[in-house]
């Protein structure tokens, strides 16, 4: 491609791939209904593919089939790319309907990102900016690249804009073939013949094979395409050139009326949602079994004159298929190579899942950093509270009427990081959408999202401690203080570790806050201090007090503020000692109460810091292991 945009004649072309099918047809598993009738077809690179139809026509039953998303129900059925099976998991890119974009990246970054998720990890750094620039330039993204695609709280591009930048994040990984659901779904015509533009110019410098279902695409949209398939009631009622569409449907009857769209005028013939027999003279349900025997037998014809299908013939032109070809940014023996890595050495592949996690960790890092409405005010919240929690518990008399006062600290502190443990769950559900785009694995994400969130939520405990802990008069000692802050790390991570694993559960906002909120109130009640644990139920003692996690965190931080400390008891007037727990000390003649009197009033037996230090890691990754193992399920499906 010349600088002028025109094709250079000198340049070398690229091959010429077919995409083909045949017999695929596709019945829900106990249905008898059946959704898609057996549908073969073919594809060639550089050509974009329109599956139309009306609602329930099979449009998407019919995409998701060739993307080897479900199984054909003809077990004849095949899909071959140059006559050889494939996996379309390392050849093709599947373009949802709805954007997966991070709003908190600009449409460089979810392209880039993308790039380097998607391509060897050896590739050259050039290699991956060059793709990446001609992508942008491509799509006419390049005046917005440093723009955010934009969140609910900050505005960003347009929609159209954002379903270029979805469909740049796919094209990106070079792929060979581009399905898309509906990429002009809720655009205006203007907006959607800019997208089909640029994606016919895509498909061309590329030779990207490209299928695209699309909905009521206006007459410039229409024809930039090269071929078309009409789909209605399961059935195939045309499939050749869109330019042949008139003659077609003229031929068997239903010729287009002047100045109208021929997209149109299909439409409306193969939709059965209305009563329109009055103006064809033909009940609906037998208009399309008519319309799909005419189609049968035509091509039933053609077979017998020795031609094939519309499809297999009508290819892009010369210009198409080989000078417009000179605009790719591969060969296909390149793309072929850089896909090669499952036929690389294990450590090869190990390399490139350590690669995966280091490039995730860096765009969730920079995720959480221009995340300030969850993040920055999160941290601003912690800061609040803690003052809250000086000023409401400013040294704290060293007596023992104080006593449960600071134990009310400790819970305060527990709970609040608990409650607070919702955050994570709208940070989730944003990224959520794009984990489906399989450029990478669970474990890469698991490892990542805590590789970045463990030192943002240690420094939230560095700054909740710094505040609280000398103001309100908890133990005198540094090692204790730095004791504290790890505990109380350990704790809201445990928490944040749950609330991710029910996000991931219940992929649903509300159902997800719901469910945190619940575990977060049902872990306080069975925690045993707002019910004493010698009061607790045995039913709920036995097991749930035991698996709770705010059980151990707080007993690791009552323990730390009070073993060795002894609290003074109050004397009577009859000079008699009243303490509000059993005093071991009051025999030896001390009016006061111990540390360790307290903790075996609260039925805290003596234990190892460590021992429960190592329960709270553990709880840690069972909850990180819950994630991993849903998150990886939910991908695969």
């Amino acid at each position: 491609m010349t600088a002028e945009g025109q094709i250079d004649p000198e340049a070398p072309p690229l091959s010429d791939h077919l995409l083909q099918w045949k017999n695929l047809s596709f019945r829900p598993p106990k249905s008898d209904k059946v959704i898609l009738y057996s549908q073969s077809g073919s594809v060639r690179s550089g050509e974009l593919l329109a599956v139309m139809g009306p609602s329930g026509a099979g449009k998407t039953s019919f995409l998701d089939l060739v993307s080897q998303r479900v199984s054909s129900s003809d077990p004849t059925a095949s899909i071959t790319f140059d006559g050889q099976n494939f996996s379309m998991r390392e050849l093709g890119s599947y373009v949802a309907q709805d954007d997966a974009l991070h709003g908190f990246l600009t449409v460089k970054d979810n392209i880039r990102y993308s790039a380097l998720l998607s391509l060897p990890h050896d590739t050259p750094t050039n290699v991956i900016d060059g793709v990446v620039k001609k992508t942008l330039r491509s799509l006419g993204l390049t005046d917005v690249r440093k723009n955010l695609i934009g969140t609910h709280f900050q505005r960003g591009i347009s929609g159209g804009q954002k379903r270029r930048v979805t469909i740049a994040s796919s094209v990106v990984t070079q792929p060979q073939i581009l399905l898309c659901d509906e990429p002009t779904s809720g655009l205006d015509s203007t907006t959607s013949y800019q997208v089909a533009s640029a994606i016919k110019r895509l498909a061309q410098e590329t030779n990207t094979a490209v299928l695209a279902s699309i909905h009521q695409p206006n007459f410039e949209t229409f024809s930039l395409f090269d071929n078309v398939l009409f789909l209605a009631g399961g059935h195939c009622v045309y499939q050749g050139p869109t330019d042949g569409v008139v003659s077609y449907f003229t031929k068997i009857g239903y010729p287009c009326p002047p100045h109208v769209n021929p997209a149109d005028h299909v439409i409306n013939i193969l939709n059965t949602d209305f009563d329109v027999a009055e103006e064809t003279g033909v009940p609906d349900h037998e208009r399309v079994q008519q319309l799909a025997a005419a189609w049968v037998s035509h091509t039933s014809s053609l077979a017998s004159a020795g031609s094939e299908s519309h499809v297999h013939n009508s290819g892009a032109t010369t210009s198409t298929r080989i000078g417009a070809a000179v605009g790719a940014w591969m060969t296909i023996s390149e793309r072929t190579l850089l896909r090669s890595e499952k036929s690389k050495s294990w450590s090869y592949r190990a390399i490139g899942e350590l690669n995966k996690t280091w490039i995730l960790t860096k765009r969730t890092a920079l995720i959480i950093r221009r995340n300030v409405v969850l993040v920055s005010v999160r941290i601003w919240i912690y800061g609040m509270m803690s003052v809250m929690l000086s000023t409401v518990w400013l040294h704290l008399a060293r007596t023992d009427a104080r006593v449960n006062d600071r134990l009310s600290i400790h819970f305060f502190s527990v709970a609040l990081f608990s409650t607070m443990s919702v955050a994570a769950v709208p940070i989730y559900l944003e990224e959520r959408p794009v984990h489906n785009n399989g450029l990478y694995g669970a474990g890469a994400y698991t490892i990542a999202n805590t590789a970045v969130f463990v030192p943002y939520l240690f420094v939230c405990s560095v700054i909740y401690s710094s505040i609280s802990y000398w103001t309100v008069g908890l133990k005198s000692n540094g090692w204790a203080f730095c004791r504290f802050i790890f505990y109380l790390f350990l704790s809201i991570y445990a928490a944040e570790a749950q609330a991710l694993a029910v996000a991931v559960v219940i992929p649903n906002f509300v159902g997800a806050l719901a469910g945190v909120g619940f575990l977060t109130g049902f872990w306080m009640c069975v925690q045993g201090f707002l019910v004493r644990t010698p009061n607790l139920p045995r039913f709920w003692y036995y097991w749930a007090h035991w698996i709770d996690y705010q059980t151990f965190a707080f007993s690791l931080l009552v323990q730390n503020d009070l073993e060795g400390e002894t609290f003074t008891c109050a004397t009577l007037p009859d000079g008699t000692c009243q303490c509000s727990v059993p005093s071991s000390l009051i025999p030896k003649g001390h009016c006061a109460v111990s540390g360790g009197d307290v903790l075996k009033s609260l039925d805290i037996p003596h234990f190892s810091p460590a021992f429960y230090v190592v329960v709270l890691v553990v709880i840690c990754i069972i909850y990180r292991l819950v994630f991993y193992v849903v998150l990886g399920f939910r991908k695969r499906s």
